[in-house]
C-alpha cells in the first residue's frame, strides 16, 4: 500500500506534493505533541512540560512559515509596540484628592480563604485586564500544570530556596504589636548607614538599619497587623503570601520569561553610563529654565534576552563605572491613557495587583497600571517620592532600599518643582559632598532589603532609594493617595 501511494504522489505537480507534506507534517507534529506530553509526565516527570512547550513554539513558527492561522491566536505576547506613554502617576504629585479611606477589617477566616485560591481564580482571564491571547494560556497551561497553584508547602519551601541569606536588624528585634507604636519606623543617622553599606557597594551585611516590620502571611495574626499597619498609612513588609509566591516560583525557572517576552519583542529601557538611574521628563518651558540641564539617562528600545544576556555579565563587567540597562514593563489595565506594549500579562501573573480592594490595592477605581523594573547587580535609583500610595513586590533577587518619612525632606537637597528631575535628591549618597550638601548629614533614614516574595507598602509621598544587590525582578502599582503627609513636603517647596 506503500508503494501505491508513492506512485500516486509522483503523478501529482510539485505543489500539490508539497501542499500535501505540509499538512502531513503538521498532522504530525501535533500527535508528536500529544503522545510527547503523556510520555514525558508518566516517565519523566515535569522535565518534559517544558520540551513540548518547545515543541508547540517551533509549531507555532512552522505555521507562521507556511501562511496558516497562528496556532497561538491573533495577539502575540510582547508585542514590539513603543511606549507613547510619560507616566502620569510620576505627575501626579500636586494632584491630590480628599478622598477618605474606607475602613477595612479583615478576619483570619478571610485570609485563609486568600490562601486556599484554587488555580480558576489564579488564572483569571476576565474582560477588563490581563492577556487574552491563547499564546499566553497555552504556556500558563504548561506551567500551572507543572507548578501545582494550590500546593503551600512547596511555595514556602521554594520561597526559602531563593532567599540567600538572613539579614538581622543593627539593634535587635524589632517590636511589631498589633498597630504600629510611636516613632514606627525608627530612623538612623545617613551616615552611619552608609558608612556600614556603602550604597556602590552590593557585597551583603550581616546587619542593617532595619527600621520595618516584617510581616509573615502565615503567621496568624500577622495579616490582621499588616492590614492596621497599611490603614494607619505607615511602611511595612509583607512576606510569603501564597499568590506572590505562585508568581515567584514560575519566574525563578530561566526559561519562563523568555517564553513570555521574545526577543522579537522590544521594550522601553533605560541606558546609563554609570550605575546611577535618575527619573526626568523635559518640555519646552524647562528646557527654557534649565538650559544646561542634560539628561542623565537615555531611553533605548530592547528585547528581553538582550537585557538579560547584559545583566548576567561578570562582575568586573558590571561595575559602578560601566554601563548599565534597566529593563521596564508597563501593564495598563483598565489605564485608559496606557498604551499597550505587549505585557497586559503581567495582571494575569500578579493576581494580587489586580484592581479589587486587598492588602496592597486601597483604591483600585484609580490604580494605574502595573509597573515592572529589572535589574541588574548595581543599579541605582536615586532618591525620590511618589505622589501616591505604592506596593511593591519583588518577584526575584535582592533589592535594598534606603526610606525615609517625609518629614526629613529638607535635609535631602531636592530639586524643585519644575526641574527635569523634581522630586529626586541632588545629592549623589554614594558619595555625598558635605561641602555643597551640609544639611545632609543630618539626613534620618531606615533600611530594608527586598527578597523574592516580599511586598514592601509605602504611604503617599514616602522617599525611597532603590540599590539592586543582584539580577532581579521587582514590579509595583500604585492606587489613590492621601494627604497625611503633604504638609511637611510643602514645606519643600511641593
Amino acid at each position: 500500500m506503500q508503494t501505491n501511494v508513492s506512485r500516486k504522489l509522483i503523478t501529482v505537480s510539485d505543489g500539490t506534493f508539497y501542499k500535501f507534506l505540509t499538512a502531513a507534517g503538521i498532522i504530525y507534529a501535533l500527535v508528536t505533541i500529544t503522545m510527547f506530553h503523556v510520555i514525558s509526565q508518566q516517565e519523566a516527570g515535569t522535565a518534559g512540560i517544558i520540551n513540548g512547550d518547545s515543541l508547540i513554539s517551533n509549531l507555532n513558527a512552522h505555521l507562521q512559515n507556511n501562511h496558516f492561522s497562528n496556532f497561538h491566536g491573533n495577539k502575540a505576547v510582547g508585542d514590539a509596540s513603543v511606549y507613547a506613554l510619560q507616566e502620569e502617576e510620576e505627575k501626579a504629585v500636586d494632584i491630590r484628592s480628599n478622598n477618605t479611606d474606607k475602613a477595612h477589617s479583615t478576619t483570619t477566616k478571610e485570609r485563609n480563604n486568600d490562601i486556599n485560591r484554587n488555580n480558576e481564580e489564579e488564572v483569571m482571564f476576565d474582560d477588563k485586564v490581563g492577556d487574552k491571547s491563547k499564546h499566553y494560556r497555552n504556556i500558563r497551561e504548561i506551567y500551572d500544570a507543572r507548578f501545582p497553584p494550590d500546593d503551600i508547602e512547596r511555595l514556602q519551601a521554594t520561597a526559602k530556596s531563593v532567599r540567600k541569606r538572613e539579614y538581622v536588624p543593627m539593634h535587635g528585634e524589632i517590636d511589631c504589636p498589633e498597630y504600629p507604636p510611636e516613632g514606627y519606623p525608627q530612623h538612623y543617622n545617613i551616615m552611619d548607614v552608609i558608612e556600614n553599606w556603602p550604597p556602590d557597594d552590593t557585597e551583603p551585611r550581616d546587619n542593617i538599619y532595619q527600621g520595618l516590620c516584617v510581616f509573615d502571611y502565615s503567621k496568624e495574626g500577622d495579616y490582621e497587623k499588616a492590614m492596621n499597619y497599611r490603614n494607619a498609612e505607615v511602611p511595612f513588609v509583607m512576606r510569603d503570601d501564597p499568590e506572590v509566591l505562585r508568581a515567584v516560583e514560575r519566574w525563578a525557572d530561566p526559561e519562563y520569561l523568555s517564553h513570555l517576552l521574545p526577543a522579537k519583542s522590544t521594550q522601553r529601557t533605560e541606558y546609563s553610563h554609570d550605575n546611577h538611574f535618575m527619573y526626568w521628563s523635559t518640555n519646552k518651558k524647562r528646557m527654557e529654565d534649565y538650559p544646561e540641564w542634560k539628561n542623565p539617562t537615555e531611553m533605548i528600545q530592547m528585547s528581553y534576552p538582550e537585557w538579560l544576556e547584559k545583566a548576567r555579565q561578570p562582575e568586573d563587567m558590571t561595575t559602578v563605572d560601566k554601563d548599565h540597562w534597566y529593563f521596564r514593563l508597563i501593564s495598563c489595565g483598565a489605564w485608559e491613557s496606557c498604551k499597550p506594549s505587549g505585557s497586559e500579562f503581567i495582571f494575569d501573573e500578579l493576581t494580587f495587583f489586580r484592581p479589587k480592594e486587598s492588602l496592597y490595592i486601597v483604591d483600585p477605581e484609580r490604580q494605574k497600571g502595573v509597573h515592572c523594573r529589572f535589574g541588574m547587580r548595581g543599579v541605582i535609583a536615586e532618591n525620590h517620592f511618589d505622589g501616591s500610595r505604592n506596593s511593591i513586590a519583588l518577584m526575584g533577587g535582592e533589592r535594598r532600599y534606603i526610606l525615609s518619612h517625609p518629614r526629613n525632606c529638607g535635609e535631602m537637597a531636592l530639586y524643585p518643582n519644575g526641574h527635569p528631575s523634581a522630586r529626586h535628591s541632588a545629592v549623589d549618597w554614594s558619595n555625598p559632598d558635605l561641602k555643597k550638601y551640609p544639611e545632609f548629614k543630618d539626613l534620618m533614614v531606615h533600611e530594608i532589603v527586598l527578597q523574592a516574595g516580599d511586598v514592601l507598602y509605602l504611604p503617599t509621598n514616602y522617599f525611597h532609594y532603590i540599590i539592586s544587590l543582584d539580577l532581579n525582578y521587582q514590579c509595583n502599582t500604585r492606587s489613590g493617595e492621601t494627604d497625611e503627609l503633604k504638609e511637611f513636603l510643602e514645606d519643600c517647596g511641593f
